[in-house]
C-alpha cells in the first residue's frame, strides 16, 4: 500500500512542529534513534508497529511510503486506516473526513429503485442520487493525491470514487442514471451464459455463480469486480446513481478468478471491508462530488437495511497482559492505546470489557488479540530480554526413540529417506500389507486432483513411484525408505485407524534388504526377542512375488522353552505385475514393518565394548542343507556358537554370501555360503589355531543341520 505523506497529514491534527515532536517522542518511548528525515522516522515506526516499510520514494511532503499490509488487516489498505495507526503510534489527534452535505429536491427512492435478490451475497447495498453534475477535471490538489499512489486522474466523478476507495477502503461505482433501463438496480445472480461487456478487457460468458449488478434489461457490472460498458460516466452525464455496497468476499474472489479480472475494488472486497462504513463512505463521496462537480444530492439514501453486527464484548485482564508481556504495563496506558485504536472500553476492575471497532472485527475477537495490539503500540522493545521461564522437556516416547535409531542405522547402510504425500492416486496398484480393503477416498466435491484423492494404506506404492522417477532421471541404484502413517479403513464404518510403519525399497536385491532388517534388530537391542524371517506360506501378500515372500516376525522365548512368533511385517521381491503398474520393469526388493509394534519390543541395556585391536581372520563355509533350513536358523546358530569358542568373534555376525540351487545339489536341497570371523582379544592368531577352531565350528554345523560340505 502506497502512503503519501501529504495525504496522511490531512488526517493528523498537528502542524509541522507538532508532527516532528511527536515523531521524536515516539522514538524515545520505543528507544529508537530518529532519522534526520521525518518520513524515514515514520517508516521505522510503522515497521515496528507491524506494517513493514519496503521503501520510501521522494522526500519531505512529497514522500511516499511503501507499506506491507498483511491480509488480516484490510483496514490498513487505505490512507485513513493508516492515519489511524499513525495517530495511535504518535499520540496525535485524528481528524475524520467530513461527510456532511446539503440535500435537496426529491427523495432518492422516488428517482431510482434498488432490489437485492441475493442478500447472502450482498448483505448491504446503498445508493445515492446526485443530479445536475458537470463532468470535468478535478482540481490540482485532488489530482496530486491520486497521482502520488499511482492513479491516473480521469474526471471529477471517477476521481472521487477512486479517492474514497483509497481514503476509506470502500470501493464505489458511479452509474449514469439515465443509462440504467427502468432507472433501477437489481442485485442478482447472472443467467447461465449471460453476456457482459466490461469497461475494459474481455470476460467469458457468465455463470449462475456470478453476482451481477443489473438494470431492468441487462447486467451493468460484475459485483465487486468491474463495471460494464454502456452505463459508465461520460462527459455528457448529468445524473448519477452512486453505488456503495458490501459483497461477500468468497464469492467476489471466485468471480475475479473465473473471469480473470483483478481490480483495486475486487482486491479489497476479497479481503473484507467494514460493512458498517458503507453508508458513511457513500456520504463522503457525495459531498466531494458536489464540491468538485456542482451537483445536488437527492434527499435520503436507498439502503438495503442490513442486519446490524451483534456486539461481542471481549474480556481484557491486566493480569493476563502482564503475564504474557513479561513486564507490567500501566492500566491507563493499555486503556489509552485501545481507545486510540477505536475500541470501546468498560472498566471491569482488573481490566476492561472491550468492544472492537467495526473495521477490526475480522481479527480482534480474543483477549490475546487485544494484548498483541497493546504491546505493538506500547513497543515490543519493552519486553525484557532476560526472562525466567519454567520449561519441562518431556521424555521421548518409545516410538520416537525407535524411529531415531532406525533412521540412523538405515542411513549408515546407504539408504536414503523419502517423505511422500499421505494422499495418493486411487488408480495405483494396491499393496495389501495391512488391509485388503480399498483406501478411503475424499468426497468428490473436495477433490482438487484425482491423483491425490485417496488416503494411503501402505507406503510401498509411494516408494515405487519414487523409484520410477529416479529411473527416469537415471540417478543410479535406488535404496530408499520412508517412515510414516498409513490409514486403514475400519470395516463397516466410515472411519479409519492410523498405523505408523516403515517401508524399504532396495534395487540391489532381497539379501541386501534382509541384512538391513537384521541390522535393525541389532540397533534396537531387543531383549528376549529378535527379528526373524519366515516363509510366507499361504498368507503371502499379492504384491510380493511367489517364492520370495517372507514374514518378519518377533520370536519370543516362552517359559516352557517354546517359542512364539508375532507378525511385524513382510519382505520379498515385488511381484512383476505390481512393479510394472508403476512403470518399473526390474522388480526391487520390498519390506514394510510396523513401527508401532517395533517400539513396543523390550530393549536390552545398552552395552559398550572397545573396538578390536587385533586383526580378523575370515573363513568361508559352503553347506548343502535341506530346502527347509532357513538362513535365519544358520545365522542364529553361528552367532550363538561364538559364545562357546574363545576364538570366534562374538561381535561379528556371520556374513551371507550366496545361495545356489541346481542339479548338482539335488532336489529338495540348496547350497548356502557364508563367512565367519575369528579374532583373539590380545594377539594375532596362527593358521593352526584358526583351522582347529573352524573345524570344530563346521562339525557342529553339520551335526545340527544334517548338512554336508559342498565340494
Amino acid at each position: 500500500m502506497k502512503l503519501p505523506l501529504l495525504w496522511l497529514r490531512d488526517y493528523l491534527d498537528a502542524d509541522d512542529h507538532a508532527f516532528k515532536q511527536a515523531l521524536a517522542d515516539a522514538c524515545r518511548r520505543w528507544e529508537l534513534q530518529p532519522h534526520a528525515a521525518p518520513e524515514r522516522t515514520l517508516a521505522t515506526l510503522f515497521t515496528f508497529a507491524g506494517f513493514n516499510c519496503d521503501g520510501v520514494e521522494g522526500t519531505g511532503a512529497d514522500a511516499v511510503l511503501e507499506l506491507d499490509v498483511l491480509s488480516n488487516r484490510p483496514d490498513g489498505q487505505c490512507v485513513f486506516g493508516l492515519a489511524r495507526e499513525a495517530a495511535a503510534i504518535l499520540r496525535l489527534p485524528l481528524k475524520s473526513p467530513e461527510v456532511k452535505y446539503p440535500e435537496s429536491g426529491e427523495q432518492a427512492a422516488s428517482l431510482a429503485k434498488v432490489t437485492v435478490e441475493e442478500p447472502a451475497l450482498c448483505p448491504r447495498y446503498t445508493a445515492r442520487v446526485i443530479r445536475g453534475v458537470k463532468i470535468g477535471p478535478s482540481p490540482e490538489w485532488f489530482q496530486k493525491r491520486l497521482t502520488a499512489i499511482g492513479l491516473v486522474p480521469r474526471n471529477n466523478v471517477v476521481d472521487v470514487t477512486n479517492f474514497v476507495l483509497f481514503e476509506l477502503n470502500q470501493p464505489l461505482h458511479a452509474f449514469d442514471l439515465n443509462k440504467l433501463a427502468g432507472k433501477q438496480i437489481v442485485v442478482r445472480r447472472a443467467k447461465d451464459k449471460e453476456a457482459f461487456t466490461p469497461l475494459y478487457a474481455t470476460v467469458p460468458p457468465l455463470t449462475n455463480e456470478t453476482l451481477v449488478i443489473a438494470d431492468a434489461e441487462r447486467a451493468v457490472a460484475l459485483a465487486g469486480v468491474i463495471g460494464g460498458a454502456g452505463s459508465e460516466v461520460t462527459p455528457e452525464t448529468t445524473d448519477i446513481l452512486l453505488e456503495s455496497a458490501y459483497f461477500d468476499p468468497a464469492n467476489t474472489r471466485r468471480t475475479s478468478r473465473r473471469v480473470k479480472v483483478t481490480t483495486d475494488s475486487s482486491y479489497r472486497f476479497e479481503r473484507g471491508i467494514d460493512r458498517e462504513a458503507v453508508e458513511r463512505a457513500s456520504a463522503r463521496a457525495a459531498k466531494l462530488i458536489c464540491e468538485l462537480g456542482g451537483g445536488k444530492v437527492a434527499q435520503g439514501v436507498i439502503d438495503s437495511n442490513p442486519e446490524p453486527y451483534a456486539k461481542k464484548p471481549i474480556e481484557f485482564r491486566m493480569q493476563r497482559l502482564n503475564q504474557l508481556a513479561g513486564f507490567e504495563v500501566p492500566k491507563d496506558e493499555a486503556a489509552s492505546i485501545l481507545k486510540r485504536l477505536g475500541c470501546t472500553l468498560h472498566d471491569s476492575g482488573d481490566g476492561f470489557n472491550v468492544e472492537a471497532p467495526s473495521w477490526r472485527r475480522g481479527d480482534l475477537d480474543r483477549e490475546v488479540d487485544l494484548i498483541e495490539e497493546v504491546l505493538r503500540i506500547h513497543g515490543y522493545n519493552h519486553v525484557p530480554t532476560e526472562t525466567k521461564l519454567r520449561a519441562e522437556v518431556p521424555n521421548r516416547s518409545d516410538l520416537e526413540v525407535t524411529l531415531d535409531a532406525v533412521r540412523a542405522r538405515l542411513a549408515a547402510l546407504g539408504y536414503f529417506e523419502c517423505m511422500s504425500d499421505s494422499m495418493i492416486d486411487p488408480r495405483w496398484p494396491a499393496a495389501d500389507t495391512w488391509t485388503k480393503s480399498a483406501p478411503l477416498k475424499l468426497d468428490a466435491r473436495s477433490v482438487m486432483r484425482e491423483d491425490h484423492s485417496a488416503l494411503r494404506t501402505s507406503l510401498l506404492p509411494s516408494l515405487l513411484e519414487v523409484q520410477r522417477v529416479n529411473l527416469d532421471k537415471r540417478t543410479g541404484t535406488v535404496r530408499i525408505f520412508e517412515a510414516g502413517n498409513v490409514y486403514l479403513p475400519i470395516e463397516k464404518q466410515a472411519m479409519m485407524r492410523e498405523e505408523r510403519v516403515l517401508a524399504l525399497l532396495d534395487e540391489t536385491g532381497f539379501q541386501s534388504l534382509a541384512e538391513a532388517i537384521h541390522q535393525l534388530a541389532e540397533c534396537l537391542e531387543l531383549n528376549g526377542a529378535h527379528l526373524s524371517l519366515r516363509p510366507a506360506g499361504t498368507e503371502q501378500p499379492k504384491f510380493l512375488a511367489p517364492g520370495t515372500a517372507c514374514k518378519v516376525v518377533r520370536v519370543r522365548e516362552l517359559d516352557d522353552k517354546e517359542r512364539a512368533e508375532d507378525l511385524l511385517g513382510w519382505i520379498g521381491m515385488a511381484a512383476p505385475a505390481f512393479a510394472q503398474g508403476f512403470g518399473v520393469k526390474k522388480a526391487p526388493a520390498l519390506a514394510e514393518l510396523s513401527l508401532n509394534q517395533l517400539a513396543k519390543l523390550p530393549r536390552a541395556p545398552r552395552r559398550y565394548a572397545p573396538l578390536p585391536t587385533q586383526p580378523e581372520v575370515v573363513r568361508d563355509v559352503a553347506l548343502v542343507v535341506s530346502e527347509s533350513v532357513q538362513w535365519q536358523d544358520l545365522r542364529s546358530f553361528a552367532t550363538q556358537y561364538g559364545t562357546q569358542d574363545v576364538l570366534r568373534d562374538k561381535a561379528e555376525a556371520p556374513r551371507f554370501l550366496s545361495v545356489f540351487r541346481g542339479k548338482q545339489i539335488g532336489d529338495g536341497k540348496k547350497s548356502v555360503a557364508f563367512s565367519v570371523v575369528y579374532r583373539h582379544a590380545e594377539r594375532s592368531l596362527t593358521d593352526e589355531e584358526v583351522n582347529a577352531a573352524h573345524q570344530r565350528f563346521v562339525d557342529a554345523l553339520l551335526k545340527q543341520f544334517q548338512a554336508v560340505l559342498r565340494a
